[in-house]
């Protein structure tokens, strides 16, 4: 599979210009003419992205709008130009350098697993349905990171919120590419019953009480395994311990429904736990990389940039 991630990264680099070759009843030799190639752009947008994402992880970075980017019953709104390079940044410092923290085993999980192609879209994708996209993983070649309009370093909702914030949008969909190339963890997929499309009709509570962190996780186990990946790096630790780990003391309840609903929560963070472990372990086993660690390492980077309104240089 990293062999497929490399070609796609070198079809991405390279750009090849073709012309077609016709026969013609004419026996006159005709001078050879060099076709003409196509100028590298200088725009200063393209000029960050050559220098920080396809020289350094061979990650080509889709900012002008085409119409191809979305299906013609969806609607969004190109990213601004102005905020390519400072979403650019934020990739590098709070994605690649949360992970690149890690040492060698971080260097190489991106070096191997990192897409070839990253597309940024200003708006969420509107679907004719009422629905939104908040981003998405396509293969393990590209992922499409959305509402980059919004960019603020102050507002952590738009960064780190479950189901919309751009960091929590982009771990979850990273480890989609992870699991499409090295499976799930052993024992990952019988511990929740999941609901396929029936997510979209339970709340919060419910999606607990299934031992999921998000409705959306209830769906099937591959986006159960993304949503605690994500929810675990980018929360706070006190806050997803307390809302998703951390049993609750049913014992000076009363009435028997609010007893049922707290032994039920109780056993959905259960569930949570014992999935947050194995996958704790997978990529520990896997690929010598310490979740906790990182994790701990990503808050006081989110935590700085909130806290200062920028990026530090590297």
């Amino acid at each position: 599979m990293k062999t497929i991630i490399n070609a796609l990264k070198i079809t991405v680099f390279f750009l090849f210009v073709t012309f077609l070759v016709q026969c013609s009843d004419d026996t006159d030799n005709v001078p050879y003419v060099r076709p003409e190639t196509a100028k590298e752009s200088t725009h200063p947008n393209d000029v960050f992205l050559k220098k920080h994402m396809l020289t350094s992880y061979g990650t080509a970075v889709r900012w002008r709008w085409d119409d191809r980017f979305i299906k013609p019953t969806q609607k969004a709104v190109p990213i601004a130009s102005k905020f390519v390079i400072p979403v650019t940044e934020l990739v590098e410092y709070l994605w690649i350098g949360a992970y690149e923290s890690q040492g060698k085993a971080g260097k190489k999980f991106i070096q191997e697993l990192f897409p070839p192609e990253l597309q940024y879209i200003g708006s969420y994708i509107y679907q004719k349905d009422g629905s939104m996209l908040l981003g998405y993983a396509e293969g393990g070649a590209r992922i499409t990171l959305l509402n980059l309009n919004s960019y603020d370093l102050t507002d952590r909702d738009w960064m780190t919120s479950p189901g919309g914030g751009v960091l929590a949008t982009v771990h979850h969909e990273f480890s989609h590419i992870v699991h499409q190339n090295y499976g799930l963890p052993q024992g990952f997929k019988g511990i929740t019953d999941y609901v396929g499309n029936g997510w979209l009709n339970i709340n919060q509570e419910e999606a607990l009480k299934l031992g999921a962190v998000r409705n959306y996780g209830a769906l099937n186990e591959f986006e159960d395994f993304c949503e605690i990946i994500s929810h675990f790096l980018v929360l706070p630790k006190d806050i997803f311990e307390e809302e998703f780990l951390i049993q609750e003391d049913c014992s000076e309840l009363t009435d028997p429904n609010e007893v049922r609903n707290c032994q039920e929560l109780n056993a959905g963070r259960e569930k949570i736990a014992i999935k947050l472990n194995l996958i704790i372990k997978f990529y520990k086993d896997k690929f010598n990389l310490d979740l906790v660690a990182m994790r701990d390492e990503l808050q006081k980077r989110i935590d700085y940039v909130v806290e200062n309104n920028k990026i530090p240089n590297k």
